[in-house]
């Protein structure tokens, strides 16, 4: 088996689809540093199922799948997939078929790892099975990468061990044994669990007979006990109907008197309508009355208001021209002061304007000097600028180079800190502190590792109990049905017969049927319903009793009133033992073959039987005189007659079907019986289903809680591993972290020497130009001053100017409010001239209105005073019809409250009766639940049954229950079902034990092939390892070495001594040294079990020229037998390969493939 191709896509650097075409057993993969050459190694390492992300130089299984670049988004599903070729059938087994092995592993972002075998889903385990023996593997010593072979040189011998291991093909073997351990370890906690329950088991058994026996008891006092009660309730339920039909005349009686008062009632309600009627008519024609008088009231008010109206209005004048004349005089003093101020003002502008022209010209002059003035300051404030421009370089600088060297001083002493910090912080990480926890978590979540198998095997257990009781439940449902549905078939066909039966005995003859019920004979059995004919003679006796079949059966005849009309065709039959009744017959009389009342074998009397016609011809001469004999098919003869009956007689077939019904009855009675038990069957599986339900919710509960029990400490256990890791990592973080330190603060010593020299220099050139900026500072208040004072007259003169403009525009202003003053003022004095002219007018129309309105008055006064003594006469009428309503209100009252008495003690009454009846249909409905019949229970009641002697009865079969204690009803179907339960688990224990006997076996025949044959693989790579030694290293010395006695747990250590050196440790070797030592103990084992191929990554990277010649050559032997793909830049491992693969990254963190046949180019090459 060869691998044929390796085919990437997504995996790290390899974003797009390649495919690595392994052509020959020398296959070169070369490309610069970091190009991703070392991911195909990681590629098929991963394939084969490594699940530890450091091994493939990753933090996390995500970092697997490419992640993106700059050009390039992240994509979301990694692919690596192996092509082997199996034509020659190397691996054996159910693949021995294939010609071609296809192993892929897909991985996606959410974390999700699926396996494909041959396109196939499987498991991680199936790929790794398929591995075992053949030093294939995800850390198997076919695949050596950067830093292996000197971690397998200086591997523990444990480690080393595992190697040989590999190579002698034994890991399938200890993979085998470590199952058989485990599944004895199941095997033995099984037995011991099953020990424990056949222990449970036998105690419950113990329990479970007492229980049996109780419960047997318990049914029994149950039976008693349902019939007492019945009798209790049957007998209180009779007393009630009379006491029922006692309070029922009582409910009549106080009805009538109800009637009587209601009566009453509806009359006085009658009169108190009429004088309703009367009085809503009174108030009426007082509401109108009274309307009217409060009209007239409104008008005589409408009339005072109208003439205190007019007054008001005629005042109202008279102010408004007092306040008319009053306005016409204040304006007119207004005009006056107003031509006052008009005059001041046009004198104060004459004055005025020649002024602020001459001082206009004043400040134009002023403001030519302020100009020169500022000219020359801003000439020297720019020589000044400059100055501080060239200052304040230096100073800049000098501040800087300060603010550096506080800087530097901090940091100096911030580094020193973090030193003495970190220093600190690496005398308290001391991993040994968690050794102990480590060990405790351990031990704890192998504990409640512990408990989750064992509540998981109870839940299976359950499980499987509550599964066969269902299936026992559905089985006995099923028993059920099919029992009910015969009952149904047998209850239809019952039904058909009994009615056949009823018209074959003339039971639906209607005049019969009345005449029998008058006579309380309508329940009184026929002659063929209580006969017992023995098999085969129905037809007989048919024939004998055709027109006797169905007489009524009677106690005695004397019961017939003797004026009873016996005219409806009927026949009687008396059923009681009689002085007369003949002795049983002789066997050859046909009575013989009847199992009935001494009457009805009277019936059949002095008729004799014989078997066939035959028979009976021949005893014909021996009849006596009125005798006759009758044959099994029902013909009937005498000395000198025969009769045979009619197929088609209405009789036909009567004691048959007779015999049918019975039949059936004592069927349907067996089927009750039958499936009363099956329900009981099913209550009981009922109650275990539930029972064993909520154990199996118990248990699943249990299982949860330990499974979240056993996650917590895994959890934890691995946190306390991941702080472990994380505290080493931390001490190395801290070594290099204090290294890095260290020269940190030897260059910022440095640099703040070179600060300090800056800041000098800075400094120097700061004191020369400050000298230069205090000369030109001395000049500066002269030019200051000249613009001080050129600025201060200017803006005197401004001032001036100002104030006259502001003056001039005041009086101007003031002129023009004067005169439109003025203007507003003639105006109003035309208007208020107006309004008094107005206001003298309506004055003089005043005295007119009010001598009319006053009369009007008058009149509406007389109207009110004739309005209000009609209001007077129909309030009198409506108080006389209120005295006459109240009176027959109080007789009405009277006769309610009467009628209510009644009334209550009518629904009180009511209300008892209802509750007997209530009581009555209750008791009645109790014992119908009982299922007992009255009629046959009142008969087996005693002379002096009473309710009082069945409860004491009654009580004391309860006190039985009550002493028998806590019951298990179910008792005696558990008891058979732990015996059953018993003998099952006594097979499994046998089972169990027969089982951890075959394991043991196997465990030593194991034991014993892993020791012959590791000692074997020792010995040939022992052997292979010097000859290879020697030849790599032209001489000297190297062995394996076992560390213990024990071949299944001993260690191998590795001796190596190169020519001309005596080394005591194989640690003492040089780099190169021990990657030819380690080459030599690979190509060993090789030689020995080789695997399908083997990858080297960057093996020849410490050797030599000379060595790397001994290591190709070597290479080149064994490629005869093992295929290799090997990664290297050093050009005579080049110069080996038959195929070279370059890995190129043109695109930055995309990896690409280029693949050149060397065959196929040294052809070209030549031609």
């Amino acid at each position: 088996m060869r691998l044929s191709k390796i085919r990437i896509a997504g995996f790290k650097s390899f974003v797009d689809p390649v495919t690595l075409d392994l052509r020959s057993n020398l296959t070169g993969i070369l490309g610069p540093n970091g190009c991703g050459k070392s991911n195909t190694i990681d590629a098929v390492r991963w394939v084969m199922g490594e699940s530890s992300a450091k091994h493939l130089r990753g933090a996390s299984m995500e970092d697997v799948i490419f992640n993106g670049s700059s050009s390039r988004k992240p994509i979301g599903l990694a692919s690596v997939e192996l092509v082997f070729d199996n034509s020659a059938g190397t691996l054996g087994g159910e693949y021995a078929n294939y010609a071609e092995i296809s192993i892929k592993r897909q991985v996606s972002r959410d974390g999700d790892s699926k396996y494909f075998l041959n396109g196939t889903k499987c498991r991680r385990r199936d790929i790794t099975d398929i591995f075992l023996g053949t030093g294939l593997g995800p850390r198997s010593y076919a695949i050596i990468e950067q830093g292996m072979i000197s971690r397998l040189i200086e591997a523990k011998p444990e480690e080393l061990r595992h190697t040989l291991e590999e190579a002698a093909g034994i890991s399938r073997y200890k993979e085998r044994r470590r199952e058989t351990e485990t599944r004895m370890a199941h095997t033995r906690e099984n037995l011991e669990r099953l020990r424990d329950l056949r222990d449970e088991l036998e105690k419950q058994l113990e329990r479970l007979d007492k229980q049996a026996k109780a419960a047997q008891r318990f049914r029994e006092l149950r039976d008693q006990e349902r019939q007492l009660e019945a009798s209790v309730l049957l007998l209180q339920w009779q007393h009630l109907q009379a006491d029922g039909a006692q309070r029922l005349r009582e409910l009549s009686q106080i009805s009538n008197t109800y009637q009587a008062h209601l009566t009453q009632m509806q009359h006085l309600e009658t009169i108190l309508i009429d004088l309703r009627e009367r009085y809503t008519d009174a108030n009426e024609t007082l509401n109108t009355i009274q309307g009217e008088y409060y009209q007239a009231g409104a008008e005589i008010a409408h009339i005072e208001q109208s003439i205190q109206h007019q007054r008001d209005l005629e005042r109202r004048q008279q102010d408004a021209l007092r306040t008319a004349e009053h306005s016409i005089a204040e304006t007119l003093r207004h005009a006056a002061e107003d031509r006052t101020k008009l005059s001041v003002s046009e004198a104060a502008l004459a004055d005025l304007v020649p002024r602020e022209a001459d001082r206009s010209a004043q400040l134009a002059f002023a403001e030519e000097r302020l100009a020169n003035a500022e000219a020359q300051l801003n000439d020297w404030q720019e020589h000044w600028h400059t100055l501080q421009q060239h200052i304040a370089d230096p100073t800049r600088q000098a501040q800087v180079e300060k603010v550096r060297m506080e800087q530097l001083e901090r940091q100096l002493s911030q580094t020193s800190q973090r030193l003495e910090r970190l220093q600190q912080e690496a005398s308290n990480l001391a991993p040994d502190n968690f050794a102990d926890d480590l060990q405790l978590l351990e031990a704890q979540r192998e504990a409640a590792a512990e408990e989750l198998a064992l509540a998981e095997d109870q839940l299976a257990n359950l499980s499987a109990t509550l599964s066969q009781q269902q299936q026992a439940q559905r089985e006995v449902n099923s028993q059920l049905d099919a029992q009910r549905s015969q009952r149904q078939a047998l209850q239809g066909r019952l039904a058909s017969l009994e009615t056949l039966q009823q018209s074959g005995l003339d039971k639906t003859n209607k005049s019969r049927q009345q005449w029998l019920k008058a006579h309380a004979l309508d329940t009184a059995p026929r002659i063929a319903e209580i006969l017992k004919v023995e098999a085969g003679w129905e037809t007989a006796f048919e024939t004998v009793l055709a027109a006797d079949l169905d007489a009524v059966c009677l106690d005695e005849l004397s019961l017939i009133p003797p004026d009873a009309a016996l005219n409806v065709g009927i026949t009687l039959l008396e059923t009681a033992p009689h002085t007369l009744a003949s002795s049983m017959p002789e066997p050859v009389y046909l009575a013989s073959k009847l199992h009935a009342p001494a009457a009805a074998r009277n019936l059949v009397s002095g008729i004799h039987c014989a078997e066939t016609l035959h028979e009976a011809l021949s005893q014909r001469q021996t009849l006596a005189p009125g005798a006759s004999i009758v044959t099994r098919d029902g013909l009937w003869l005498g000395a000198n007659w025969l009769r045979s009956r009619r197929q088609d007689e209405a009789s036909g077939g009567i004691l048959q079907r007779q015999q049918d019904i019975d039949s059936l009855r004592e069927q349907l009675e067996w089927l009750e019986t039958e499936l009363n038990a099956g329900q009981t069957r099913a209550d009981a599986l009922r109650t275990r289903i539930s029972t064993t339900e909520q154990q199996r919710q118990q248990a699943q509960a249990d299982v949860n809680r330990w499974h979240r029990s056993e996650s917590e400490q895994r959890n934890r256990l691995h946190t306390l591993q991941q702080r472990l890791e994380q505290l080493s990592k931390r001490r190395q973080q801290i070594d290099s972290e204090c290294v890095e330190l260290a020269t940190q603060q030897q260059q910022q010593t440095a640099e703040h020497e070179r600060a300090i020299a800056q800041r000098d220099a800075a400094l120097a050139l700061l004191a020369t130009l400050q000298t230069e900026r205090d000369q030109l500072a001395a000049t500066r208040e002269d030019w200051q001053h000249a613009v001080s004072e050129a600025r201060r007259t200017q803006r005197d003169l401004q001032a001036a100017l100002q104030d006259a403009r502001l003056q001039i525009e005041t009086h101007l202003t003031q002129r023009e409010n004067s005169q439109q003053q003025l203007d507003r003022i003639h105006s109003r004095l035309e208007l208020l001239e107006q309004q008094r002219e107005t206001l003298l007018e309506q004055l003089q129309l005043q005295d007119d209105p009010l001598a009319a309105l006053a009369e009007e008055r008058e009149q509406a006064l007389t109207h009110r005073a004739d309005v209000e003594q009609r209001l007077t006469h129909a309030r009198q009428q409506l108080q006389a019809l209120e005295a006459d309503i109240r009176q027959q209100d109080s007789a009405r009252v009277q006769a309610e409250r009467l009628a209510e008495t009644a009334r209550t003690a009518l629904e009180n009454r009511k209300l008892e009766w209802q509750s007997v009846q209530v009581r009555e249909q209750t008791l009645a409905e109790q014992f119908a639940k009982t299922e007992f019949d009255a009629a046959s229970l009142q008969a087996e009641f005693p002379a002096d049954a009473s309710a009082a002697t069945f409860l004491q009865a009654l009580e004391s079969v309860q006190r039985s229950i009550q002493r028998l204690g806590a019951i298990n009803l179910a008792a005696i179907d558990e008891f058979r079902e732990q015996q059953e339960r018993k003998h099952y688990l006594d097979q499994q224990n046998a089972d169990l034990v027969t089982a951890l006997e075959t394991l043991e076996t196997a465990i030593r025949k194991i034991d014993r092939e892993t020791r012959v044959r590791f000692k074997e693989t020792f010995d040939k790579v022992n052997s292979r390892l010097g000859e290879m030694f020697s030849r790599l290293f032209g001489g000297g010395e190297c062995y394996l070495d076992m560390t213990g006695d024990d071949l299944l747990t001993t260690g191998v250590a590795i001796m190596a001594r190169p020519p001309g050196k005596r080394m005591s440790t194989i640690y003492l070797m040089s780099g190169g040294e021990k990657a030819l030592t380690a080459v030599a103990l690979v190509f060993a084992i090789f030689e020995l079990n080789p695997a399908p191929f083997c990858l080297l990554d960057e093996v020849d990277a410490p050797l030599d020229e000379a060595n790397v010649g001994r290591f190709c050559e070597l290479v080149r032997h064994m490629s005869e037998q093992v295929q290799f793909i090997f990664i290297t830049h050093n050009k005579t491992t080049m110069e080996l390969a038959e195929n070279l693969i370059g890995v190129t990254m043109r695109e930055a963190g995309v990896s690409r493939l280029v693949t050149v046949d060397m065959a196929e180019a040294v052809k070209l090459a030549n031609s």
